[in-house]
């Protein structure tokens, strides 16, 4: 079996190295740095697969509708290929090319068909689920909605941030790949139909990552770790500057020692960590940057997250008009 790799960013290297150990894979199909200087997650691979022995595709389309990109592609005997990490929908002529199919991953708290679409583990994180539930499934020209393969539901622990999701995703994806090829359902190309109706989670973008003070502690460190590296990180803005918060910790605590200081107020300076005021209870910043700027007393800009969740709401609509996940929907409710 002709195995060969999709991935274009540093959240599918561990799949990689994973599959690259226990499978024959042929190749890696990449892009170029040219390709990929808007991807703020691009992984260089040319080490990797120099370093594995297998070959490095480069592509110039993150689209793949590129006439070099397709004919390069059209070259390789593809029997099976596996999207690591590929933020762009599959075209059809790609899908029809590879002999066995394409397998992708895909999941959300309510599962694949009630969450469809984009970030479902940051949006996972952000609402502070405890649990995540991921499919290996065949790619079809539709988003998300081809036969699933295999399914496994795990647990997001309180102190799990988006690059620990991306390790726990990347290892139980690899293990699903492996045993489904193992059993022979991939080769047989086995699978269920999802329904027909699925819901969809919108896409988030930097603007959607300031905080509002004014909300509990435990639901902005939420934020926090849904947004740290390796995406852009949720920000705070003082006096026109703005300050990402890469590591943060709810403290919960019954006072009303603070209740004379707006919400957003930094209470204290602690060695490299800073303690703001929130709607409810307190929140204990340990990594941001430029905190030497910082003084106590000053008080941070808070967006409003309703304003926020309504607006990814309304790019959504208008964008795709697909209908949303509760998980979204769900955020506008007291």
């Amino acid at each position: 079996m002709n195995i060969y790799l999709l991935n274009a960013t540093l959240n599918g290297k561990l799949l990689s190295e994973i599959l690259c150990k226990r499978l024959n894979i042929k190749g890696m199909i990449t892009l170029t740095h040219k390709a990929a200087e808007n991807t703020n997650e691009y992984y260089d691979y040319t080490a990797f697969c120099n370093e594995h022995g297998i070959e490095c595709i480069k592509l110039d389309s993150y689209t793949l509708k590129g006439e070099s990109d397709k004919k390069i592609i059209m070259n390789l005997d593809i029997d099976l290929l596996i999207v690591a990490s590929w933020q762009r929908l599959v075209p059809e002529w790609l899908i029809n090319h590879c002999k066995i199919g394409i397998i992708g991953a895909h999941g959300s708290h309510e599962g694949i068909e009630k969450g469809r679409g984009r970030s479902p583990q940051n949006w996972a994180i952000l609402t502070g689920k405890r649990s995540f539930s991921l499919s290996i499934f065949w790619i079809e020209p539709e988003t998300d909605n081809g036969d699933i393969i295999d399914t496994v539901e795990f647990e997001y622990l309180s102190s799990d941030n988006i690059l620990v999701s991306y390790i726990k995703i990347n290892i139980y994806k690899a293990e699903m790949i492996l045993k489904n090829i193992q059993n022979g359902r991939i080769a047989r190309k086995e699978g269920t139909p999802q329904g027909k109706k699925g819901l969809f989670l919108p896409q988030r973008i930097k603007e959607d990552g300031q905080i509002d003070w004014n909300r509990d502690a435990i639901d902005i460190d939420n934020m926090v770790r849904a947004l740290t590296k390796p995406y852009p990180g949720a920000y705070t803005v003082f006096n026109g500057k703005e300050y990402k918060i890469w590591i943060s910790r709810p403290v919960v605590i019954d006072t009303d020692l603070y209740d004379d200081c707006e919400n957003g107020t930094v209470i204290s300076l602690l060695n490299e960590s800073i303690l703001v005021k929130c709607g409810k209870n307190m929140l204990l910043v340990d990594d941001c940057t430029q905190k030497e700027d910082l003084k106590q007393g000053i008080v941070f800009e808070s967006a409003d997250y309703y304003e926020q969740i309504k607006n990814i709401i309304k790019r959504h609509e208008k964008k795709c008009g697909t209908p949303l996940s509760t998980l979204v929907t769900n955020e506008l409710k007291d």
